[in-house]
This record gives C-alpha cells, sequence and structure tokens, in this order.
C-alpha cells in the first residue's frame, strides 16, 4: 500500500513539472538576444548636438578685391553670411563653434546690420574697427565683441604672407574663446537654438533640379556656385576661378540660403558708401542643398530676433547636414540659375 502511494505522489510530481515547463518559442528566445538597431545619424548633425551649448564665435573675413583672397577659416565655419557693403564689395560674417582654430582671416570691421545676425545666432562678435554706425549700435545694444583695432589687439596679429596693406589682419578661436572667457569675462555657453537640421541627408522634396547659380553682385565681383553631383555639394567660383582657402580646399556649401534684400545708402555724415540694409519684415528666397532647389518664405521681426525660414507651405526649413553659406543679394543684382 505504502509503495502504491509512493508511486502516486511521484507521477503527480512529474506531472506538475510538466505542465509548468514552457514550450519552446524559437521567436521569444531571438528576442532576449535582439538589439534595437542605433538610428542613423550624420556625424555634422552629431556634432552640432555635442556642440549645442557652445557659445558660437562671430568673425568678420575680408572680400573686397582680389587682395583679401584666399581666406582663411571660411572652410571651417558651419556658418557664413554674405552680404554687400560699401563699394558693391562683400564681407563675410563666419560663425565657429570649433575654439581650436589657429587662423582666421583676413579679419575686417564691422558693419551694423551684420550685428543683427551675430545677435540673431548669439555670438560673441570679433572684428576689426567699425563704422560709426556699427561703433554707436555695438554700444547701444551691448554686442559682446573682441576688436582688433581697439583694446583688444593681443587677439590679432599681422601676417604679410599674401598681402602688406590692410588685408593681413588674422586671428584664431584659439585666442577669441580665450580672450573672451578669461579678459572680457563673456560666457561661451550659450541655449541660443542651433539650426535646424536633418539628422541625415534629405532631398529637397518637390525641388527644381539646379547645378549653377550665379549672383552678379558687381563688375568686378560675379559669384558662382557650381553643384558637384560626387560631393554632393555646391562649389564656390569667383570671377571664373575656383574659390579657394589658403590651405588650398576648394570652398564649397551643403546648404545655401539666397534672397534679396533693399540695400541703400547710409548717411553717416562721412559720403564714404557705406550701406543700409533693409533686412526686417518678411520675404520670399531660395533653398539649395543635393542639387535641388525650393522656393522659401524668410521673417525677421527685429534686429536681435531670429530670421525664420520655412517652406511654401508654411513648415519649418530643415537645412541639410553640412556647412550653410546665406547669401543676402542686393535688389540690382538679380541672381540666375540653371
Amino acid at each position: 500500500m505504502k509503495k502504491r502511494i509512493l508511486l502516486l505522489a511521484l507521477a503527480a510530481m512529474m506531472l506538475v513539472s510538466s505542465c509548468g515547463k514552457p514550450k519552446d518559442n524559437p521567436d521569444a528566445q531571438n528576442n532576449l538576444y535582439a538589439v534595437e538597431p542605433e538610428e542613423e545619424v550624420d556625424p555634422f548633425y552629431a556634432e552640432m548636438k555635442e556642440k549645442e551649448h557652445v557659445r558660437p564665435i562671430a568673425v568678420m573675413i575680408d572680400n573686397d578685391s582680389e587682395k583679401a583672397r584666399p581666406q582663411i577659416g571660411l572652410e571651417n565655419s558651419y556658418l557664413v553670411y554674405e552680404i554687400v557693403v560699401e563699394g558693391q564689395s562683400t564681407r563675410f560674417m563666419a560663425l565657429f563653434k570649433d575654439y581650436g582654430l589657429e587662423k582666421i582671416g583676413p579679419v575686417r570691421s564691422s558693419r551694423h546690420y551684420f550685428l543683427d545676425y551675430a545677435m540673431e545666432n548669439g555670438a560673441v562678435y570679433g572684428h576689426a574697427g567699425w563704422s560709426p554706425k556699427a561703433a554707436k549700435d555695438i554700444s547701444a545694444l551691448g554686442i559682446q565683441n573682441i576688436n582688433g583695432v581697439l583694446g583688444d589687439g593681443s587677439c590679432f596679429w599681422r601676417d604679410n604672407t599674401y598681402d602688406k596693406t590692410w588685408h593681413n589682419l588674422y586671428t584664431s578661436t584659439v585666442k577669441l574663446s580665450d580672450y573672451a572667457k578669461n579678459k572680457k569675462g563673456y560666457s561661451l555657453e550659450t541655449d541660443n537654438k542651433i539650426p535646424d537640421y536633418n539628422k541625415v541627408d534629405t532631398v529637397p522634396e518637390g525641388g527644381e533640379e539646379i547645378t549653377k547659380v550665379a549672383i552678379p553682385y558687381a563688375k568686378f565681383y560675379k559669384l558662382n556656385y557650381v553643384y558637384d553631383e560626387t560631393a554632393k555639394r555646391y562649389v564656390r567660383y569667383v570671377n571664373g576661378k575656383e574659390h579657394v582657402s589658403q590651405t588650398g580646399e576648394a570652398l564649397s556649401a551643403k546648404n545655401i540660403i539666397l534672397y534679396q534684400l533693399k540695400n541703400t545708402p547710409l548717411a553717416d555724415g562721412e559720403n564714404k558708401d557705406r550701406q543700409d540694409l533693409s533686412n526686417l519684415g518678411s520675404g520670399t528666397g531660395y533653398y539649395l542643398s543635393d542639387g535641388k532647389m525650393v522656393k522659401i518664405n524668410w521673417s525677421k521681426q527685429s534686429r536681435e530676433a531670429k530670421t525664420v525660414y520655412t517652406l511654401e507651405d508654411g513648415s519649418p526649413l530643415m537645412l541639410n547636414p553640412g556647412n550653410t553659406y546665406i547669401q543676402i543679394v542686393p535688389m540690382y543684382a538679380t541672381p540666375t540659375f540653371e
């Protein structure tokens, strides 16, 4: 009797054990080892997000004649503004978040309307001198600036390799960032929003195929962009020649924002043809990337407000990961596209 009870108990234990054992599920086992694929992100996008709170440094860079070229530093800038100044020349304001750059220039003086774009990007502003109106505005607007001509010369030096006149002043973000923090007491952190970038390269939807852009700023200065399909970039040409850096690198843009604004002679009492720029309000323009061009809208409500760029349907303009040239073109210099 005891033997029979023992056998029944063993059978019951085996039954319970069998019922409790989960059935083999290959999918469930595989899921234990499944790894979520990492989201694809362009290296430029990743770098900009990493440096999102690094305050940009803006530097005025010369472009008024062949003597100003070749420049250095434009190839390292994530955002470049090119705007007309007196005599139908143009000048660059280049923005940097890399504090390790050892040479930028030639550096030139400030013009008041460039301050609007320094403010909207929350930048420390580097320049060498100023126009009378720029001097007044820098003071009145509280622009945190470093002036290579007045008081802050230790950040700048002369290099006569390319020119022995006034087109030979240089600086670096190494010097500017150190001077800004330790001599001027400026913060090098920012909450200013970086441009809206796609995480990966994205061809503009519905864009018109455009491989050549011509901007006739002046008889002596004709700017062209030619699309390089292999590199997926627009290469700059000045007066028919490739625009190169002092490093020998051809200057190019991943993104181009282009729109026309009215500029008029500034009544500053000096009669030097310095310009004023009607950059507040709204208007239309163009965005080019990956060989495509789409129409855009722009609006700027105040001097310090960010310029807002949108597509025709009102959605925000998303830049492709890479550097951007903003070409602000006079009304008399109608651009053409092919």
